[in-house]
């Protein structure tokens, strides 16, 4: 097997597109009177990234990045894309730079949720939780009162 092939094959960017424009908007809505706008370019490019990680975080770099530009064409001119992927702003509070690394953690999250959507059928990646109840009767000990549920 090829290991340069993408883990999910080339998908449409589409289904990206609409978290990546509430993003967009949530940020231009809250920071763009406080921070300046490279900063909130790479909060967007942060989340984008954060967002498509699920998908192809595990592939070739390149086709990451790539998605990830894809992703933000309909937000950013080329030219603030590039800086955004390439440049990390200096951040002018402190809170700021703290921002940069929860909002990527934000788009990971979102991302596995969109990933549990379009690839119902993944269970290895998924974290067992032992408090929740099990829909397999085999998995059940005698005397468990925890309901089944379908």
């Amino acid at each position: 097997m090829n290991s340069a092939l993408p883990k999910y094959p080339m998908m449409d960017c589409e289904i990206f597109a609409e978290k990546a424009d509430m993003a967009w908007k949530a940020l231009q809505s809250r920071f763009a009177a406080q921070i300046a706008e490279d900063q909130i370019d790479y909060l967007l490019a942060r989340y984008v990234l954060g967002l498509t990680s699920p998908f192809y975080g595990e592939d070739d770099p390149h086709v990451h990045l790539h998605v990830c530009q894809t992703v933000l064409k309909p937000e950013l001119p080329a030219d603030r894309i590039e800086k955004a992927m390439k440049t990390v702003p200096q951040a002018s509070e402190a809170w700021i730079e703290r921002a940069f690394d929860t909002i990527e953690e934000l788009g990971i999250r979102d991302g596995r949720m969109l990933r549990d959507h379009v690839n119902p059928d993944r269970i290895a990646s998924r974290v067992h939780d032992d408090d929740a109840p099990s829909t397999n009767p085999s998995d059940h000990r005698p005397g468990d009162r925890r309901d089944l549920q379908a």
